[in-house]
């Protein structure tokens, strides 16, 4: 596992830190990023499709306490024009101690180097204030965002 760096919680959250690592490794295990989506009720998903969407995503954000995945995200894009980010999670029990904060900074850090102009995100209904910290706004021109899904 490659790391970026250390990160420990900031003193008035919610528990004890723990020492925190993040990765950027596009080569996790599916098991381990099936097992923190699943914490928050999300479908699980082929393992090798999930190694496959891993090793096309332009940039991957992992936070892991010991060997727990307790924080993840992703972002698929061309490099030059766009990207867009997926997959933000947090497990229940790490959420609002400052791990999605943490992931969000890394992943737009790593968006950023790229020069990317634009970076979208799909937002489930009510988070949009935490996106907002980034950031991230409403199209002004009122464009929704529409998707097809193959059946």
């Amino acid at each position: 596992m490659v790391l970026s760096g250390i990160w420990k919680r900031p003193e008035n959250s919610k528990d004890p830190p723990p020492d925190l690592r993040i990765s950027h490794a596009k080569d996790l295990e599916p098991d381990a990023v099936q097992d923190l989506c699943a914490s928050v009720g999300w479908s699980r998903r082929e393992p090798l499709l999930v190694s496959k969407a891993l090793n096309n995503s332009v940039a991957v954000v992992s936070v892991w306490d010991k060997d727990v995945m307790v924080g993840f995200a992703r972002a698929t894009g061309d490099m030059v024009f766009n990207a867009t980010i997926w997959d933000v999670v947090v497990r229940p029990s790490y959420q609002r101690c400052g791990v999605g904060l943490l992931v969000m900074r890394e992943l737009l850090t790593e968006l950023d180097s790229f020069d990317i102009p634009l970076v979208t995100l799909y937002a489930d209904p009510g988070t949009d204030g935490f996106y907002k910290r980034f950031g991230f706004c409403t199209d002004p021109s009122g464009v929704r965002g529409m998707f097809r899904e193959k059946l």
